[in-house]
């Protein structure tokens, strides 16, 4: 019997775009009593407050020196001009590149003509995309040629002009960095049944974000962010907890052992093998999804942790059978060279061999 019942199923019930917003619907369950209502919670906070993206946080036209100026042949004035590009919404096509972005991305804009000057008139470099090119920046009333640019940044929530870090530039004029893709976030908790209990939790989460980001996006990178913290008060507990490796060095007296010696039996862990193998996610061994799972749903997410439990103890794994447990012995067994059957009958005798020699000297 499980103390902690985890969630087994998790969907996604809607999913729409509009013209103006990314509509996304998910749910997750059977939760714990109370346990809706502590990650719904979490999740909203984080995705309101943190998710990165790009924004427009500045530009620069050529002899304007504040956002009260006006140029000649545009209906609005630089400070309109400015709030309507503060409402460009900027898609990066591959999220991971978002934390190499350090400095502000410079964007040209170029319009010819009578007409509206809109976001799709801004040229952006490869990789980067206006997500609501319709969007109206200025209005051109008389037959100019107008170039000016316009500055990106990486942030997040919202940032006021003043608090963007400031160039030596007399040119440049600042625009308040609304960075947040989030729009609105919604979460409600429902009862569920699971066997004869009815006061299981059910989670349903609903994401409203803008053009530059689904809610798929979105939710993925909450998660990541939660995780990120979670995984680093369990290292840290794992630095201080008893039985845990000192961090201290030890000193090594011996003088029998070569530098290479050394460091190949440091590379040395669980059951003489190498850390390079029990750190391989369990994500890289070719199994199927159900016995994925099975092990994800117990937190077994490396070969090592995977290698820490015996075969009795996985098999008391919900929906887990041995047909799962044949696949993870061969695969490990090719993939690796290591044989999971024999470790545990090693580790089986030598605890038998133990109990006979404490009877022994009892």
């Amino acid at each position: 019997m499980e103390l902690i019942n985890k969630p087994e199923e998790f969907k996604i019930i809607e999913e729409r775009q509009e013209q103006d917003y990314n509509y996304g619907k998910f749910t997750l369950f059977p939760l714990e009593r109370g346990y809706a209502i502590t990650l719904g919670n979490a999740l909203r906070r984080v995705l309101l407050s943190s998710i990165p993206a790009l924004a427009i946080t500045g530009l620069r036209i050529p002899g304007k020196l504040h956002e009260f100026d006006v140029v000649e042949g545009v209906k609005e004035d630089l400070l309109e001009m400015s709030l309507n590009l503060k409402q460009v919404q900027l898609k990066i096509h591959d999220m991971k590149e978002l934390v190499n972005i350090k400095e502000p991305i410079i964007l040209q804009v170029a319009k010819k003509g009578i007409g509206d000057l809109l976001a799709e008139d801004i040229i952006t470099p490869e990789g980067i995309e206006i997500a609501n090119p319709k969007m109206k920046i200025a209005s051109i009333t008389k037959d100019i040629s107008l170039e000016f640019e316009v500055f990106a940044e990486v942030g997040k929530g919202f940032v006021t002009s003043q608090e963007l870090e400031h160039k030596n530039d007399i040119e440049y004029i600042y625009i308040d960095g609304l960075f947040s893709p989030i729009l609105k976030v919604n979460y409600i908790t429902e009862n569920i049944r699971v066997g004869k209990k009815t006061d299981y939790d059910k989670l349903i989460l609903e994401i409203w974000t803008k053009k530059n980001i689904t809610p798929e996006e979105a939710l993925k990178e909450s998660t990541k962010i939660l995780i990120e913290h979670f995984r680093f008060i369990s290292e840290e507990l794992l630095k201080i907890l008893p039985g845990s490796e000192s961090s201290e060095p030890v000193k090594d007296t011996s003088t029998d052992f070569s530098i290479e010696e050394k460091n190949e039996e440091n590379d040395k862990n669980l059951y003489g093998i190498s850390s390079e193998i029990l750190d391989n996610p369990i994500d890289n061994l070719d199994l199927t999804k159900r016995a994925k799972n099975c092990l994800k749903r117990e937190r077994i997410n490396t070969v090592g942790e995977l290698l820490a439990k015996t075969p009795d103890e996985l098999m008391k794994i919900k929906n887990f059978g041995k047909k799962s447990l044949d696949e993870i012995m061969k695969e490990i067994k090719d993939k690796f060279g290591v044989d999971y059957d024999e470790i545990h009958e090693n580790e089986r005798r030598n605890s038998e061999q133990w109990d006979i020699e404490l009877k022994e000297i009892n």
